[in-house]
């Protein structure tokens, strides 16, 4: 009698501890508009625009080039414990919020750049005549 509760008991913690991960994924909804938001918000945090400027300055269209393939992905530390459709949504909207603000920084540091390079060169036009 004492085996048999005791093989009874250790099925029902060994079918909790396989099942408790199963039951809160399943309750855990996910509401896309908010988690895009928060990956947003976070992208935006987490880009280096001065970087990414730099790089259009520098590069110019091989800058921006650059900032549209080069993909970023989220931390992961973001990701831990969240169901597959959170991490689905997150990483997506992460990317591309993270991409749009690369390549819109390197364009700006690309146009910087080729107005400067216009003006450097016009102001010795100029001189020379």
């Amino acid at each position: 009698m004492k085996g048999l509760t005791l093989k009874v008991v250790a099925g029902l913690l060994a079918l909790t501890v396989i099942a408790n991960p199963v039951l809160l994924n399943a309750q855990e909804k996910v509401n896309v508009q908010e988690v895009c938001t928060k990956a947003q918000m976070d992208a935006r945090s987490d880009v280096n625009g001065t970087l990414w400027m730099g790089a259009g300055f520098l590069f110019g269209l091989f800058g921006i080039g650059a900032a549209y393939l080069i993909e970023p992905d989220p931390p992961a530390s973001r990701l831990l414990g969240k169901s597959p459709e959170y991490v689905a949504a997150y990483t997506d909207c992460y990317r591309d919020a993270a991409r749009d603000i690369q390549v819109k920084k390197a364009t700006v540091g690309c146009v910087v750049g080729t107005l400067l390079y216009i003006g450097f060169y016009g102001c010795l036009w100029g001189l020379a005549l």
